[in-house]
């Protein structure tokens, strides 16, 4: 009978102890759990509506195969997607939308330079 009263008081020590290690886990997790999030900026502008990027995007698309049919599609389709993400990085879309004919020039030409897959690295897919 002392054994078993000895067994069951090992018993309880352990219970007790793996009350408290739940405790101290649960109390742990949900203090260093607990960071303050950073805000962050996004990275475009978000406001182009989905039909405006889309006809954007075709545009360039489009463009493209009468200037350089020769390019291949996937080249063209990354070079459009630069040139979108590149455009929404800088400009909103009612900025874009008041574009002069020269800062349009000069935005075109920046893109170019910034997107072109021949001097920048290609992504691959």
């Amino acid at each position: 009978m002392k054994d078993q009263d000895q067994q069951s008081g090992h018993m309880d020590k352990w219970k007790l102890n793996l009350n408290w290690i739940m405790v101290l886990f649960v109390i742990l997790s949900l203090t260093l759990g607990c960071k303050q999030i950073q805000p962050t900026n996004p990275k475009f502008h978000g406001d182009y509506p989905v039909e405006m990027l889309r006809s954007m995007w075709a545009f360039c698309v489009q463009n493209f195969r009468l200037k350089a049919p020769r390019t291949p599609p996937f080249l063209v389709g990354q070079m459009c997607d630069c040139y979108l993400n590149e455009m929404r990085k800088e400009y909103s879309s009612g900025r874009v939308n008041k574009l002069s004919d020269n800062e349009s020039k000069a935005m075109g030409l920046k893109l170019i330079r910034v997107c072109n897959v021949y001097r920048s690295p290609v992504q691959k897919i």
